[in-house]
């Protein structure tokens, strides 16, 4: 099993109704969420990149990966940008639409890995909390542009289908441990997000996770407003 991240330019029409590929179009494809980038700001109303994709994904191999970005219209696009691809080292939840056991593909690999890590949140937002979702989420973002630790990030957002997440790339899984347990993504944690009443997700999500991985590999870049490259990881190694 191989995840992979993706951040590409398109356009704004597209960006916002592009639909996730799925395995009849994409062999070799366990599940996939497409959505519109929004750079973390400290501004209360922050602005969407509307014409910036990303897609988060989970295949079967690496050679299923490579034939999505080589043949496929979507992947076509993708290719065009920067994409990370990862092992999970750590799960909490469900990645939207795999069966698998998450926590057990994870293993004990946290336990001794070393190096930059990269975290994703995500799940399906709940429209009816939605506005305290926002204020929430943004004193989170607030905290990560604080954060030196926390190199490079995006928050994603599907108006479509409610998908939510965010993506962080960090100096080591420690980092973004000690973000996720303190300040105020301590107190969100500690005020929505009750494990007995939904596994995978809190007050404003479901049918998600907190996700953790070892970063394997980085390719491209996009430019811009929050450009980010495949050498990112140089810097923070």
């Amino acid at each position: 099993m191989l995840f992979s991240a993706h951040v590409y330019d398109s356009n704004p029409l597209k960006a916002m109704t592009r639909a996730a590929p799925t395995t009849p179009n994409a062999p070799g494809l366990l599940s996939a969420r497409t959505a519109v980038c929004a750079p973390f700001s400290e501004a209360f109303f922050g602005t969407p990149q509307l014409g910036r994709e990303a897609m988060l994904a989970c295949w079967e191999s690496k050679a299923d990966l490579d034939k999505f970005l080589e043949q496929n219209p979507l992947g076509a696009d993708a290719a065009t940008g920067w994409h990370m691809r990862l092992e999970l080292v750590r799960a909490m939840g469900v990645f939207p639409g795999l069966d698998q056991d998450l926590n057990e593909i994870a293993g004990d690999k946290a336990a001794t890995m070393t190096g930059p890590s990269v975290a994703v949140t995500c799940g399906t937002a709940y429209l009816t909390t939605a506005t305290q979702f926002y204020k929430v989420n943004k004193g989170l973002e607030r905290q990560f542009i604080k954060t030196p630790e926390g190199r490079w990030g995006t928050a994603m957002t599907n108006l479509i289908t409610r998908f939510v997440a965010t993506l962080t790339v960090w100096d080591s899984l420690d980092a973004a441990t000690d973000y996720v347990r303190t300040g105020a993504h301590g107190e969100a944690a500690k005020n929505h997000y009750d494990p007995k009443k939904d596994t995978t997700g809190h007050t404003f999500v479901t049918n998600g996770g907190f996700l953790g991985f070892r970063p394997l590999s980085m390719h491209g870049e996009v430019g811009g407003k929050n450009a980010v490259s495949s050498a990112l990881l140089e810097s923070i190694s």
